[in-house]
């Protein structure tokens, strides 16, 4: 029996499309294989796009228009699509494409030829009435100076020397290729199909790039011919004059993006060394004709600290080589050894990207998606549409009932959890290329010998732009003793997508709902105290933080009661000697109070500055030291809060800064 024909979605991104979206659409309704669906995503045109599609729409249910309300280029606009459906394959249409009636069944049939191919591309000609049209691009080859370049444009058909079967290209073309959604899925960088910093040029290149540091095939399907007559090379000076700044400079921009981020370890000093002429031609073309390109050096300038944190990711990817598909019988165990617990509410977009990111899943781990939401469906919904490829018996979805707090959503995961071990991703945190393997590497390498095991994390801000790493830097495991003081000292220790914990140990100590907002660090304090934690070096996952959640209201004597009881817990379980734990006590709070005052000043709110520093009046925290390294930051904050001054720039206020960042998004 022949494989089921795959589901099929057609993606069409338009901005003032008016004069082609309408043959494009009838080309794509016209299709012999009429089973998909398309998408039009409009990037707010001023001209009739909309009205055009909506008036097609009318007339065939398979054609929905999403019409955005600003312009999020080729990059959003696709990516908008690939991040809410969930079929099996996606071709993506440019405005300007007319396809022959068999276009879509011939691309279809090639793309189950191998489970290795993840993109399909036909030839793409000037004319579909001519006998020898001339080509606009049959795939594309890759130069080695990191730029890739159309395979025969402006070559009649008979002058090319094209195989009667399938060919292995560098690349596709972003008018017209057919991708497979699990290659989708896999290319995805912090959730990101195309990156969307390219915006509208180039991002078909970096798509080709990885997918061949990644093992997946592109083919060219030389009896598949589509009608694209293009406008605009970027090579053409004529018609690059015509274009805005923007595109000039996004043009530059991404050319750099590319060296940065694709390039093998092994190639990227040669890769540059080729590229450096051509670049450094671009610069002295810039610095005298075109000055407004010199934006694209300032954004990198900026923003090398993201790039380059992308090129880890990648590279780490890479590194991995092809994944097979899971088949559905390799699923099938007793007991899986992880559960990766994701507890939500309401943020269906960053879940995506947190389920995404644990890619592949192999067959000793599941996931439970815990769901507190109570306005609607949409975690649900996204929950099943991003995880429909993985296997069924391997994810489960749960609506918690109205009323459930975030301890609540906390211990149901414990509870639902089938795994050895458990790992909790928050839905606004995910994994780095690579985590998911490192972990379960460690896992399997030592099974059920350390009850927790701490990993490096990256943090980054709510825009992913890496903050600071934070990792040790060599594989070492920390004795009860030494594995508390390190937690009661320093608050931001643990941060979750880092933590895996085994699974009895964390249901037989239970979480303190009386601990509130400290309940983790009440539980990793315990869960130290009674069987220590494995560090290890690598980076799994990235925390989030969030500016908007940076408030003073935690800073209060009832939170300082809680986090005070943490300590008399250590107390009574006898596991620091009571010099060591007064110690760790003393730069907790000082860290915590000077944090929180820090936090109200840059919000110019002296009042509540001083309200915070005011705990250091209570009674248990009075009776501590002041240590030597928190007192100029005490008598500055003070006199900060009394005088009405603004914070200083300088060594203390980035030390602050750093406190502050690390402390308060711990609780």
């Amino acid at each position: 029996m022949p494989a089921p024909l795959p589901s099929v979605l057609l993606s069409i991104v338009t901005w003032n499309s008016a004069d082609s979206i309408e043959a494009c659409l009838r080309s794509v309704l016209a299709q012999s294989h009429a089973d998909f669906t398309v998408w039009v995503v409009d990037n707010a045109s001023t001209d009739d796009t909309c009205a055009l599609v909506a008036a097609l729409a009318a007339t065939d249910a398979r054609l929905h228009l999403h019409a955005l309300p600003e312009n999020t280029g080729f990059c959003g606009g696709h990516n908008y699509t690939l991040d809410r459906t969930h079929s099996d394959a996606v071709l993506l249409v440019n405005p300007d494409i007319v396809l022959p009636p068999d276009y879509l069944a011939g691309v279809l049939a090639v793309l189950q030829r191998d489970e290795r191919i993840g993109t399909v591309v036909g030839v793409l000609v000037q004319s579909l009435d001519e006998p020898d049209p001339v080509i606009d691009s049959a795939g594309m080859n890759a130069l080695p100076d990191g730029r890739f370049q159309l395979r025969y444009h402006g070559r009649r058909l008979s002058e090319v020397p094209l195989r009667a079967d399938l060919e292995d290209v560098a690349g596709a073309d972003g008018a017209l290729p057919l991708y497979r959604r699990r290659f989708i899925d896999d290319l995805r960088v912090e959730g990101q199909f195309f990156d969307e910093r390219f915006f509208a040029h180039k991002e078909d290149w970096d798509i080709s790039w990885r997918s061949q540091l990644y093992g997946w095939r592109t083919v060219l399907a030389p009896h598949c011919r589509a009608l694209h007559p293009r406008h605009f090379r970027p090579a053409d000076l004529r018609l690059r004059r015509r274009l805005s700044s923007t595109m000039k400079a996004d043009a530059v921009k991404n050319q750099l993006l590319l060296l940065l981020k694709n390039p093998a370890p092994h190639q990227l000093l040669l890769t540059w060394l080729r590229a450096l002429p051509r670049q450094a031609a671009i610069l002295l073309f810039a610095l005298l004709v075109e000055r407004k390109s010199l934006r694209a050096y300032a954004y990198l300038r900026r923003h090398w600290r993201e790039v380059w944190a992308t090129r880890q990711q990648v590279q780490a990817r890479a590194a991995e080589g092809w994944h097979p598909p899971v088949a559905a019988t390799d699923a099938k165990i007793h007991q899986p050894l992880l559960s990766i617990c994701v507890p939500c509410y309401h943020r269906p977009e960053l879940l995506a990207r947190a389920l995404r990111s644990i890619g592949p899943l192999p067959a000793d781990v599941e996931i439970v998606v815990s769901d507190n939401s109570v306005r609607d469906n949409h975690c649900e919904q996204m929950t099943r549409y991003v995880l429909a490829h993985q296997p069924v018996s391997q994810w489960r979805y749960f609506r918690n009932a109205p009323g459930s707090n975030a301890t609540d959503n906390w211990q149901l995961c414990l509870r639902r959890a089938r795994g050895r071990y458990v790992l909790m991703l928050h839905d606004d945190d995910f994994l780095l290329p690579n985590g998911l393997t490192t972990i379960m590497q460690t896992l399997r390498s030592q099974p059920d010998r350390y009850a927790a095991l701490l990993f490096g994390v990256v943090v980054v801000d709510e825009n992913r732009r890496p903050l600071r790493t934070q990792r040790v830097r060599r594989q070492h495991f920390l004795a009860p003793a030494a594995a508390v003081e390190q937690v009661l000292t320093n608050s931001s220790l643990v941060r979750m997508p880092a933590m895996v914990a085994s699974r009895d140990a964390c249901r037989s100590l239970g979480l303190d709902p009386s601990q509130q907002d400290t309940d983790d660090t009440d539980l990793w304090a315990r869960l130290f105290a009674a069987h220590g934690v494995l560090r290890v070096p690598a980076c799994v996952g990235a925390y989030t933080v969030h500016e908007a959640a940076m408030t003073t209201g935690m800073f209060d004597a009832p939170t300082v009661q809680r986090l005070l009881r943490i300590f008399q817990k250590m107390e009574a379980t006898g596991v620091l000697t009571a010099p060591r734990l007064q110690r760790a006590r003393t730069h907790f709070f000082h860290q915590f109070i000077l944090a929180g005052a820090y936090r109200a000043l840059r919000r110019h709110d002296r009042p509540a500055a001083r309200r915070i520093l005011a705990l250091f009046t209570l009674p248990q925290v009075r009776e501590l030291p002041t240590p030597a390294r928190w007192l100029p930051a005490r008598l500055a904050l003070t006199a900060l809060s009394r005088l009405g001054w603004h914070l200083p720039a300088g060594r203390l206020s980035n030390l602050l800064r750093e406190k502050s960042t690390d402390l308060l998004l711990n609780h």
